[in-house]
């Protein structure tokens, strides 16, 4: 084995290669290719993204839509339970004041509060079924884009085999 000594700025020079052996012109070709291929994908890329977020702008703008509807259908329902309630309250007023014996004020007021009872349950079913009916529009256009995402994902879940 032979070794010879190198000189200090031997250490330092960057090795040479022979440009001869690269076609220039098909390296050229080649990372045009690339970058042509690349700016492709990038824009479908893009407008996949740009389709995706236009529908979920537009399923959450049917959704508040569908939300603000609803809320005034029920603010509505509100008023209109809360007109019942205060005319219950002043006819029972009224006849209370025209009750001449104890007895018959109990009497009124037990009528009353059972009365009073049944209404309020009865509202608050109404007001519930159409909070759900309400929350079940408004969710509508959410969940059906969600779905379409997800069935449209190129990573969604699909059956497992059974292993034997």
């Amino acid at each position: 084995m032979s070794t010879t000594k190198k000189s200090a700025t031997d250490a330092f020079q960057f090795p040479q290669f022979d440009m001869s052996k690269f076609d220039i012109v098909k390296l050229s070709e080649t990372y045009r290719d690339f970058a042509e291929k690349a700016m492709s994908q990038s824009t479908e890329a893009y407008e996949k993204y740009k389709s995706a977020a236009e529908e979920a702008t537009a399923s959450a703008q049917k959704s508040f839509d569908a939300m603000r509807e609803g809320v005034s259908v029920l603010s509505a329902k509100a008023i209109e339970n809360t007109k019942t309630n205060t005319e219950a309250g002043v006819a029972f007023v009224e006849k209370l004041t025209g009750a001449k014996t104890l007895a018959e004020v109990l009497e009124l007021q037990g009528e009353f509060f059972r009365s009073t009872f049944e209404m309020l349950a009865s509202q608050a079913k109404e007001t519930q079924d159409l909070a759900v009916k309400v929350g079940g529009k408004a969710v509508a256009p959410v969940k059906a884009a969600a779905e379409k995402a997800v069935a449209e994902s190129p990573v969604a879940a699909k059956p497992a085999d059974k292993a034997a």
